[in-house]
């Protein structure tokens, strides 16, 4: 199982959109609590859930991992982990699976210039504040230190995102 880390629009979801379609992993659709973007579906992107219906999940024990985040909270449902899974995680999320499922987890640590996110969101059309508070808070929370292992560290450079996913694939079949 891969797990991808990396702050907003640092290019994570691209690349597990690659690896999903080029070598055949499995997206673990995780659950949110956030508003539907333009361009996500259902059931495909994120489970979409309302605050109630994730606090009801939560007290079930549903949950490996849950995070706040920007005033929403994020989980992974144990029921949507699979083996040839992928999952794209924050630090404390990423701890959790790293506590819970060891070395069947490959965790690699994707990083963008500050220039690079913020052109990247103001493509995909979020608002300047947006971005300029998503870009404050992420230098505090992804930080590598904050993550209890990395396996594989990435420097998105604006490369071609295929051959990130390539490097990310090499590196995952080396280590099986």
């Amino acid at each position: 199982m891969i797990i991808l880390i990396g702050a907003s629009a640092s290019g994570k979801t691209e690349v597990a959109k690659i690896l999903k379609n080029k070598y055949g992993f499995e997206k673990i659709i995780t659950t949110t609590t956030r508003p539907k973007r333009i361009h996500e579906v259902e059931e495909v992107d994120y489970h979409f859930v309302s605050k109630d219906e994730f606090n009801k999940l939560l007290i079930s024990g549903s949950f490996l991992e849950v995070t706040h985040y920007q005033d929403n909270f994020y989980g992974t449902n144990k029921a949507d982990l699979k083996e040839n899974g992928l999952v794209i995680l924050e630090p404390n999320g990423a701890n959790a699976f790293i506590e819970v499922l060891g070395k069947k987890v490959f965790v690699v640590f994707i990083e963008a210039s500050k220039e690079l996110r913020k052109n990247y969101m103001t493509f995909r059309g979020d608002s300047l504040e947006s971005i300029q508070d998503r870009i404050k808070n992420d230098d505090k929370r992804f930080k590598k230190k904050n993550i209890l292992r990395v396996d594989l560290e990435i420097k998105n450079k604006n490369q071609p995102l295929e051959d990130i996913a390539d490097d990310i694939y090499n590196a995952y079949q080396n280590k099986l």
